[in-house]
């Protein structure tokens, strides 16, 4: 990703409009908790009015990647994984891929199609693959996006639109509109429970050391047979346990994975917040060391010795697990108490500690680390702390699945990783 123009962060205007550049595609973004219908109220340049004076300049930028097909294959050495590209088409054909629905997700060789019909003043995908939709020139209501994706008929990625009208958060409200498309060579995906044998419950606990309740998701899996008490992992983004256990579960009944307790500690997330918003403050020692520090003392001084208490789990030693920025606060946090976490579980990572610390390095923390081919600096930043670690000869799984930043993925790789971490060295 390049910028254009000042950094956000060194900029203390909150209602300037920045443009950041991705795949050859220049992309209009402002401060997230300022709206647009704020920006136009003050006589200034909307996020809106730059993405649609910058349009013309990316579809024609897009038609000559698509048209550089004809003599640059997607699977050359030096492509990018993921490339917006475009031509001119009628809305009438295109519209006919709808059918009677308002997404529809196809691909022709090694480019994937979206087409979403709404009405909206910007619409920006999600979760698998982000980029902003364009509108259909000739139509009102339909937005597209077409990407030439390496390695796509091996994908899988979900599709979630979201749909911003002028006075709305920059993100927008997600559509019920959620597909998630799978290629032809994609590989099996772990069957998921349709009700759980196990036991997920709700706990709150007041903190002292943040100074307010937080909520737990805790799952139980059923009885295993085995003597003594369960072993235990911590999830940043606590409220994805019960997505976590249904992909899990079946996995333990089957003897895949050893029988192990989740206790998920919920994040606070506050779309109309500043950066750096509460979670990246809480996960990111370099936003906030005060309340990083207070985050980490809660789970380690409140949170698992009332665990241990309540749960029938072992005192010691603990994996910790999370994606994205949670990802980031697990490898921090076994980073500092390699006392107690044993075994990281980080998928999508996007930053990472410059070293490894002397205790972690004695302590030779187990990691099993993963990302998407199609979310580059996430992809980037956990093949680096791969690397980091393999050179320094300690215990590290690492892999790559070929899709993005997506809650699909993640799920998908928990039991591999509780599996390997649980393994005997």
């Amino acid at each position: 990703m390049k910028l254009v123009g000042s950094r956000p962060d060194s900029d203390p205007d909150p209602l300037a409009v920045w443009t950041r550049v991705e795949g050859g595609e220049e992309i209009a973004y402002g401060n997230p908790s300022v709206t647009d219908q704020e920006r136009a109220a003050a006589g200034r340049e909307t996020i809106a009015e730059r993405s649609r004076s910058l349009l013309e300049g990316n579809q024609r930028r897009a038609a000559k990647r698509y048209a550089a097909a004809a003599t640059a294959a997607a699977d050359e050495p030096n492509a990018d994984d993921a490339t917006r590209v475009w031509y001119p088409r009628e809305a009438a054909a295109l519209r006919s891929h709808l059918r009677d629905a308002p997404l529809a997700v196809w691909a022709e060789d090694d480019i994937l199609h979206v087409l979403w019909k709404g009405e909206a003043d910007e619409v920006q995908l999600g979760s698998g693959v982000q980029p902003p939709l364009w509108p259909v020139p000739g139509s009102d209501d339909l937005w597209e996006a077409s990407l030439r994706i390496r390695r796509l008929a091996e994908a899988v990625i979900s599709i979630i639109v979201f749909a911003r009208r002028a006075g709305e958060p920059e993100l927008g409200q997600p559509s019920v509109d959620h597909i998630v498309w799978r290629g032809p060579q994609a590989p099996m995906m772990l069957p998921a429970a349709e009700s759980l044998v196990g036991e997920i419950e709700d706990h709150t606990i007041d903190s002292a050391a943040l100074g307010a309740p937080r909520d737990l998701t805790v799952y139980r899996p059923p009885e295993s047979g085995r003597p003594g008490p369960l072993p235990a992992c911590i999830v940043a983004d606590g409220q994805s346990v019960r997505m976590f256990a249904r992909i899990l579960e079946p996995a333990i009944l089957t003897g895949a994975v050893p029988a192990a307790v989740l206790v998920g500690v919920h994040s606070v997330i506050d779309p109309a917040a500043g950066w750096p918003d509460p979670r990246s403050r809480e996960y990111l020692p370099g936003h906030d060391r005060r309340r990083f520090n207070a985050h980490l003392r809660f789970v380690v001084d409140e949170v698992i010795p009332w665990a241990t208490r309540r749960l029938d789990v072992a005192a010691k030693p603990w994996l910790v697990a999370g994606y994205s920025n949670g990802a980031a606060w697990s490898i921090a946090a076994a980073q500092r108490r390699p006392d107690l976490f044993t075994g990281v579980a980080a998928f999508s990572a996007g930053v990472v500690p410059g070293r490894i610390t002397s205790a972690a390095r004695t302590a030779g923390i187990r990691h099993y680390l993963a990302a998407g081919t199609l979310e580059p600096g996430f992809r980037q930043s956990t093949r680096k702390w791969a690397e980091r670690l393999q050179r320094a000869g300690l215990p590290c799984h690492h892999h790559e699945w070929v899709g993005g930043h997506d809650s699909v993925w993640w799920e998908q790789e928990l039991p591999a990783a509780l599996g390997w971490l649980l393994a005997l060295p």
